[in-house]
Order: structure tokens, then C-alpha cells, then sequence
């Protein structure tokens, strides 16, 4: 069958389908297919006319684009001839740039050349002028050469550098050679050094020497190196603290070197381990007798070359310290293990560097023995140390028979000082003066770290003291411990707000900071109240805490003395004593006198064995509890009469104040509880009932109370004593 007419069929059956019913649809089928036919007929027709115009228009485009092209072919010719034509040209000058850049090289082979031969120059100079001997002009070219050298530095050329270098240090090394030997001629002419034989000749030198002397020591500043070609012959990494002195002050400083390692090395009998101070007392000697003539003869010299930096004396002082540094270096080794011998070293060594810093006012910057001290191993052995010697120390000082013994002088009477107070601070000063000048604060902390703790190891022992039994704490070691400690927290807290203490303090702080974490440091930023705090803070809460429980027991203990003494006091028969008006006079009430004269014997002991800031805080504290137990044990238990109220006030104020006004201006401050108490018992019965009811009125009782001078007793308590009138009871 015609595959058309089947495609037909198909399509019928997916209009149509099975269904008879859709049989209605074939007219609109019919109209739809006839719509579509005329849309095909009428497009075929449109492109039938339409054609032949689209294919002219295409053909005109691809024409005008094969000119385009042939254009752009031409264009690309032209510029490929004229490119051609540049590159010849560019060959051209390519070959004139490499006549230049041979031109520049052989321009810079001339000026090495150049440079070459007035260094030879330079060289023939000194060797004429050194055949003529004439000396300045021989410095004069010298110090040329070392300006060439100093303007090649930067220079590429490092053979020519080299050579340069090479040739400087020849002729500085026979310059040296020639002048030193003239120089120490010089030297012995002039007596140098001024010891030994020397010192006896008083001679003057002559003129002509001291100006030849000038002459030379101008030559020989002006030979030195330059920095960055000297190479200084160190022999350990100690001495890289020492900087290089100039070459006079080198030369004057030899014949001493020699007579030092003539005199303290080998097997010398001045070379001994157990007198360090030997050559340390040397070294000072040379540096008293000579360092006033080499600034007086030396400086001056240097100044006049504009040599500014140099410091004739403190590079002669520096260069005879050297030396005792390097003895101190090559001795600690030796005498690690030994105890005794490290310990007297050490104390030399620390006395040379105080008499250096002190006396003869060598400069802090400089280096000198403590830079030995400090090094790690040595340092730890010295901290030890400090701490074995101190500790014996402390036992001594608390083992001697006269430990206890008061000082005597008019600047520590009142403070009842005890020899082993006094001891023990100065114990303390002494390490601090041996640390005292080591220049790095670290070092200084370990120290201070060490004082903090022999501090409490003090407070420990006196506490352990305190632990024997004792009958009496009056007639017992305590108040001397009780002095010791009150005396050893003063100075102590003097001794915080010194500068050495203050620095220390703020670089505690410093490395204590460091440790903190990121909270513990907000913390510390957002309260900051230690502004006013030192070293020894946590020392001296220790001690003084220890201060007032000492104070707090002997004053307890002076009370119950005295409360034992008054029972026929307090339990006397006040609601029974005749009146005033029964009585010539009153005198003190005879039960009351054993406990009066006790209070009396026992103050009067206190002033005599305490310090009088201690003193003062004990009376202060005794006076405060008989105030309370006076009121508690006579004015609130007993009745009173007339008779017996104006008795106890009597007491009170012509017995009991009378015993503290020799301490103090006011000592009815003191005692204002029983003082009140007074007022309460002998005011007139009419005011007397009257207050009365308006406590019990419930009034505003302070205001009440203050009406009639009542100011620290309590609304119940003045009911009480009101109530123990007799006159008030009765009714």
C-alpha cells in the first residue's frame, strides 16, 4: 500500500479512534487539513518570488568582504616592508651599543686600573716617607689609604677590597710594630707604670719626652683600624663584652698586663687560691695610680683629633679590669667544690666590683666581675650558697646568749630593738648589697626571692620559740619576739618604698603579667588597686598578723591578771555604802585597791618591755576589754545605792582613768561603756525615772540616750542600769 495513504490512515485512527461517536468530528478535521494546504500553497508561492533577490543580496556581500580581505593583504605587506627596513636599522645600532658597552668596560678597567695605582701610590709614599722618616706625613698617607678603604666598602670588586684590606693591614701592622717600639722607649723614659721601682722616683719627666710622648699618641690614635676591618682575638664568649681600647691605651696597659701574669699565674706565692683579693686589690692600686695621668695626658690627645668617643680613662680602667676578669674566669672552676674558698671569692670579687662602681666611678654600661658571676652554672652555685650561709647565720644569730638584749641608743629606745632583730636586717642588707649591682634584673629577682624566704624562715623560728610553755607571757621571751618582729616589719616596710626595692617590685610585676592568662589580666585591669603595694607585701601580712596575735595574748593575759584581782571589787557591797553627804571625802574603794595596784604594776611593765607603737596598741586593747568586763561584772549585776554609784564613779575617774591619762590626753575615750554607766547611776532620780519610762516607751531611744550623753551604750543595757538603782527598784 502507498506509504501516504497509510500515514493517512494512521492519523484518522488517533483522531477518530474506535469510537462511532467521533465520527461528528471529520468536519472539522476536513477544515482544519484545508487550512493548513493553503498555508503551505500560499509560503511555496511568497518563496517562488522572493528567491532570486536573497541570492543577489549574498552575492554582493561575499564581494565586498573579498575586497576587504584584499585590502588587509595589501595593509599587511606594507607594514611587513617597513618592518623589514626597522630591523635592519635596529642591527645597526645594536652593534654601536656594543662599542659603548666595551667603551664602559674598558672605562671601568681603567678607573680598577687607576685605583690599583694609587694604592701602589699610596704605598711607594709611606716607603719614601719612612726612608725619610718623616712620621706625620707617613701617618697622613696612612689615613688616606684608610679612607680608600672606608669608600670601597659598598664596592663589588671584593679582590680589589681584598687587596685593599690586605695592604692596610700590612702597613698598619708595621707602623704598629715601628711606633710601639718607639713608644715603650717613650714609656721607660717617662717611668711607666708608676709602681714598684718607679713609684719612689719622683722625678719630673722632661718636656721633651712628654712632647714626644703627644706626638706618638696622636700617631698611634690615628693608626687604628677601621670597625669593620679590626678583628678583635677573643678568648672566650665572656669577653665580648669587652670592646677593643684604642692602640696608646693598649700599650700603656701592657707592662702592667705582664707584671700581672708575671705575679698571679704559674707557681707564684702570690698566685694563691685562698687570697683572691691579692690580684683584686692590685688591679685597683693600678687603676688609682693611673688613671688621673692618662686622662690628664691621654684625653686631651684624643680630643684634639675629634675623637669624641674615646675615654682615655674609663678604656684604661676597662682594659686593667679585663684582666681581673679573666684571672676571676680562669679561678671559679677551681674552686666550685670547695665551699669556703667560692664563698671568699665571691665576697672579693663583689667587693672589687662595689669599689669599681662606688669609689673610682667606672661606668654601670661597662662590663666587669658580676658578668662573670651570672653565668648560669656559677650563678646557681652563688644563690646556694647565699642560702646555706644565711640560714647558718640565722641559727647563730638566734642561738647567741645575747640574742634578746636590747640595743641601746637614743634612735631606737622607744622601738625596744633586740640584738637578733638588728642582726637579721643586717643580714639582709648585706645580700642585698651583693646583688645590688647586677645588671640584669632577673638575676635581682632570684635574689629578692631569696630575702622573701629567709624572712619567713625567720617568722617560722620565732613562732617555733613561741610554742615552749610559759608561766608568765610578760616575764617570757614573747614581748622581746614581739619587739623583733614589730622592729623587723618597719624597716622591712621602709625598705619597699626605697628605688632599688621599687625597681625590683615593678619587674616582679612585669614577669608575673606574663604568666597571667587572658582572664586573670582583665582581672588585674579592671581592679587595679596595687599601686601603693611592694615587695614585701606578703611578707609583712605574715608578720604583722603574727604582731597581733601577740598582742591580742599579752594584753588577754594582763586582763585576766588584773580580773583575777578584782572579785572583792565587783562583788563589794555598792547597794549598801554610805552617801557623800556621809563621808568627809571619798577615797577609793579599799577592795578595789589590789586590783588598781595590779593594773598599774602591769602597765607600768608593759611600757617598760614593749615598743612603744606595741605599747600603745596593748593598753588600747587592755583598756578596751576592763571597759567592757567593768560594765558587764559591776554595773549590770550589782544594785546601787547613792553612795555606792558616786563611789564607783569615784573609782572610775580618780583611780582608773588617772592610770591611762599618763598615756594619753583623753582616756575617758577609752572607757565609755562604764563611763556612761557612771552618768546612768548618779544622774537625779527625777531625770533617772524619767529616762526610764521613755526607754520603755519605746521612743527613739538613741535620740533619748544622746540627751543625756549616752552615745555607745545599748537601749537594753541602760534599762539595766537604771533598773540596779535603788532609788528606782524600791518604788
Amino acid at each position: 500500500m502507498d506509504p501516504i495513504k497509510v500515514k493517512v490512515i494512521q492519523e484518522f485512527n488517533a483522531e477518530l479512534g474506535s469510537d462511532l461517536k467521533n465520527l461528528g468530528k471529520i468536519p472539522q478535521l476536513h477544515e482544519r487539513l484545508q487550512h493548513e494546504r493553503n498555508n503551505i500553497e500560499k509560503s511555496l508561492s511568497l518563496a517562488s518570488t522572493e528567491a532570486p533577490s536573497k541570492v543577489k543580496a549574498a552575492i554582493e556581500g561575499v564581494d565586498k568582504i573579498n575586497n576587504e580581505i584584499e585590502e588587509l593583504v595589501k595593509i599587511s605587506n606594507d607594514l611587513e616592508q617597513v618592518l623589514i627596513e626597522q630591523l635592519q636599522q635596529d642591527s645597526k645600532i645594536d652593534g654601536i651599543r656594543e662599542n659603548v658597552d666595551k667603551i664602559e668596560e674598558l672605562q671601568r678597567a681603567l678607573s680598577y686600573l687607576y685605583l690599583v695605582k694609587s694604592i701602589e701610590d699610596i704605598c711607594d709614599e709611606i716607603e719614601g716617607s719612612l726612608l725619610a722618616k718623616d712620621d706625620k706625613l707617613t701617618i697622613t698617607l696612612y689615613a688616606n689609604l684608610t679612607e680608600r678603604n672606608s669608600q670601597l666598602q659598598s664596592s663589588t670588586c671584593h679582590h680589589l677590597v681584598t687587596y685593599l684590606h690586605d695592604t692596610l693591614h700590612f702597613w698598619h701592622n708595621y707602623l704598629k710594630d715601628k711606633f710601639t717600639a718607639e713608644y715603650n722607649e717613650i714609656l721607660k723614659a717617662l717611668k711607666w707604670p708608676f709602681c714598684g721601682s718607679n713609684l719612689n722616683l719622683s722625678t719630673t719627666p722632661s718636656l721633651d719626652a712628654m712632647a714626644r710622648f703627644s706626638t706618638v699618641t696622636e700617631y698611634l690614635l690615628q693608626l687604628q683600624l677601621p670597625e669593620e676591618t679590626a678583628k678583635p682575638a677573643v678568648t672566650s664568649s665572656l669577653l665580648t663584652d669587652f670592646i677593643p681600647v684604642s692602640l696608646p691605651i693598649l700599650l700603656l696597659i701592657r707592662p702592667l698586663r705582664r707584671r700581672f701574669i708575671y705575679h698571679f699565674t704559674g707557681a707564684k706565692q702570690t698566685n694563691r687560691l685562698d687570697k683572691p683579693e691579692w690580684f683584686f686589690t692590685q688591679i685597683l692600686t693600678w687603676i688609682r695610680d693611673h688613671t688621673e695621668w692618662v686622662r690628664m695626658n691621654v684625653q686631651p690627645i684624643a680630643n684634639s683629633l675629634g675623637l669624641d668617643h674615646i675615654n682615655a680613662k674609663v678604656e684604661f680602667m676597662r682594659g686593667l679590669v679585663q684582666l681581673a676578669v679573666e684571672k676571676l674566669y680562669s679561678e671559679l672552676p677551681n674552686m666550685q667544690y670547695d665551699d669556703a674558698l667560692f664563698a671568699h671569692l665571691i665576697d672579693e670579687a663583689l667587693g672589687f666590683e662595689r669599689e669599681l662602681r662606688d669609689t673610682l666611678l667606672y661606668p654601670a654600661s661597662q662590663p666587669a666581675t658580676v658578668f662573670v658571676l651570672t653565668q648560669a652554672q656559677i650563678f646557681v652555685k652563688w644563690v646556694n650558697m647565699e642560702k646555706k650561709y644565711a640560714t647558718e647565720k640565722m641559727d647563730a644569730i638566734l642561738s647567741s646568749e645575747t640574742a634578746w638584749e636590747r640595743l641601746m641608743g637614743t634612735d631606737i629606745d622607744d622601738m625596744k630593738v633586740t640584738e637578733c632583730a638588728e642582726a637579721f636586717l643586717t643580714l639582709l642588707m648585706t645580700i642585698t648589697d651583693r646583688y645590688s649591682h647586677l645588671p640584669q634584673p632577673g638575676h635581682r629577682l632570684q635574689f629578692l626571692e631569696l630575702q622573701l624566704e629567709l624572712v619567713d624562715d625567720w617568722r617560722v623560728r620565732l613562732l617555733q620559740l613561741l610554742h615552749e610553755d610559759y608561766e608568765d607571757p610578760l616575764t617570757s621571751i614573747m614581748p622581746r619576739i614581739l619587739n623583733t618582729l614589730h622592729y623587723v616589719s618597719s624597716v622591712l616596710k621602709e625598705w619597699g618604698a626605697t628605688v632599688h626595692f621599687l625597681q625590683l617590685h615593678y619587674f616582679k610585676k612585669q614577669s608575673d603579667v606574663t604568666e597571667l592568662s587572658v582572664e586573670k589580666l582583665a582581672e588585674t585591669s579592671e581592679n587595679p588597686g596595687d599601686e601603693d603595694d611592694s615587695v614585701f607585701d606578703e611578707a609583712l601580712a605574715l608578720l604583722q598578723r603574727l604582731e597581733r596575735e601577740l598582742v591580742n595574748e599579752i594584753s588577754n593575759s594582763v586582763a585576766l591578771d588584773v580580773k583575777a584581782k578584782s572579785r572583792p571589787y565587783r562583788t563589794d557591797k555598792w547597794f549598801a555604802m554610805q552617801s557623800e553627804k556621809e563621808l568627809a571625802s571619798l577615797s577609793v574603794t579599799p577592795s578595789g585597791c589590789p586590783m588598781f595596784q595590779e593594773l598599774a604594776a602591769r602597765l607600768n611593765t608593759l611600757q617598760d618591755i614593749l615598743a612603744l607603737p606595741l605599747f600603745n596598741k596593748t593598753w588600747k586593747n587592755l583598756a578596751a576589754q576592763l571597759d567592757q568586763y567593768l560594765l558587764e561584772e559591776i554595773a549590770v549585776v550589782n544594785q546601787f545605792n547613792s553612795g555606792g554609784a558616786a563611789q564607783l564613779q569615784y573609782d572610775i575617774v580618780r583611780n582608773l582613768l588617772p592610770l591611762f591619762g599618763l598615756y594619753t590626753n583623753k582616756p575617758e575615750a577609752y572607757f565609755p561603756l562604764i563611763k556612761e554607766a557612771t552618768i546612768l547611776l548618779n544622774m537625779a532620780l527625777g531625770s533617772a525615772m524619767l529616762l526610764l519610762k521613755a526607754l520603755e516607751g519605746n521612743e527613739d531611744t538613741a535620740e533619748v540616750l544622746a540627751d543625756v550623753g549616752i552615745y555607745k551604750m545599748t537601749e537594753d543595757i541602760a534599762i539595766t542600769v537604771l533598773r540596779n538603782r535603788t532609788d528606782i527598784s524600791s518604788q
